[in-house]
């Protein structure tokens, strides 16, 4: 975990379980830019606080913190005291409070009603608790507020909130940079491929591009996959190298609860038809987008492909 940048002052540590652990952040938002709807519901004093206090916990976006202040309380910036008992715009217990609250604004006073300090200290909790690690991404939200439905409302308002651009274009890939680099792990069968020289540029830039950002596993390119779409008698873009599937995403494999994938799929939906794929099979049915689909085939993978034959990295 990062250092912070302001002084964080815990107020009393006391040996419970811990829940949650956060963080600061001074600039952000490198690799995750606000959205339209963020931009439309998020007051604009706020995206620079959220962007501060996800800094100092390595892997942990801004778009969380505005997610879980959105659910708990609506922006909210004064006192709030719910029937349980938790208190503040980030809605601590104060037991919780009394361990991992934090001074957010450098005044020297942790005030669990402190915007400021409220986020830093959502940030702080969550990021003890993996909130860093994208596969421990649901469990960190989790043990923010013990209901299912509540990291799945999280997630999907996160997922809202952010333009995924992993912090740079998509250029030209050789088969040797994508066989060498550490970051991107292959079956045998996709590896031989690649060494063939069989798969298209256009799916190496991406699979580079998405490497920057994720370390990804690769299941399949075109050998040991069938020649056709699944049920149909079109013939698939795996047959002619135009397509990969991602099984797994930041050592996780990818399912609906991979944060991580679920960005990779948000960064695929926003390229646009300069580089963009035609084809994003994913689990994240929600995230609609042209080319995105979801099935009961692609719950456990990302699957890109390109309709037409490469004439150059566009």
């Amino acid at each position: 975990m990062k250092r912070p940048l302001i002084a964080i002052g815990l107020v009393v540590v006391i040996a419970l379980p811990v829940l949650f652990m956060g963080a600061l952040l001074a600039i952000a938002g490198d690799d995750v830019s606000p959205s339209d709807k963020a931009l439309e519901e998020i007051p604009s004093d706020l995206l620079p606080v959220y962007m501060s206090a996800a800094s100092t916990c390595d892997g942990l976006d801004w778009t969380v913190l505005a997610a879980i202040h959105r659910v708990e309380t609506n922006f909210g910036r004064g006192r709030a005291t719910s029937s349980k008992g938790a208190q503040g715009p980030m809605q601590f217990m104060p037991a919780t409070w009394r361990s991992y609250g934090v001074d957010g604004d450098g005044n020297g006073v942790a005030d669990i009603n402190d915007l400021d300090d409220a986020i830093f200290s959502a940030a702080f909790l969550l990021c003890e608790n993996g909130a860093g690690d994208p596969a421990r991404l649901t469990d960190a939200i989790w043990n923010y507020n013990h209901s299912d439905q509540y990291v799945a409302e999280v997630l999907d308002l996160a997922a809202s909130y952010g333009i995924v651009t992993f912090g740079g274009a998509v250029v030209a890939a050789s088969p040797s940079q994508v066989l060498t680099n550490p970051r991107i792990t292959m079956t045998a069968n996709a590896r031989s491929d690649v060494e063939a020289g069989v798969v298209d540029a256009r799916i190496l830039a991406l699979l580079d591009a998405i490497s920057r950002r994720f370390p990804i596993g690769i299941s399949v390119l075109k050998t040991g996959h069938s020649k056709y779409v699944a049920g149909t008698d079109r013939i698939s873009n795996h047959f002619y190298g135009r397509a990969v599937d991602v099984s797994f995403v930041a050592g996780a494999p990818v399912s609906t609860s991979n944060h991580a994938a679920r960005e990779v799929v948000m960064f695929l939906a926003g390229l646009g038809a300069a580089v963009g794929p035609d084809e994003v099979g994913n689990p994240f049915g929600h995230l609609e987008f042209p080319g995105g689909f979801t099935d009961a085939d692609h719950a456990d993978h990302i699957h890109i492909g390109f309709d037409n034959k490469d004439d150059g990295l566009h």
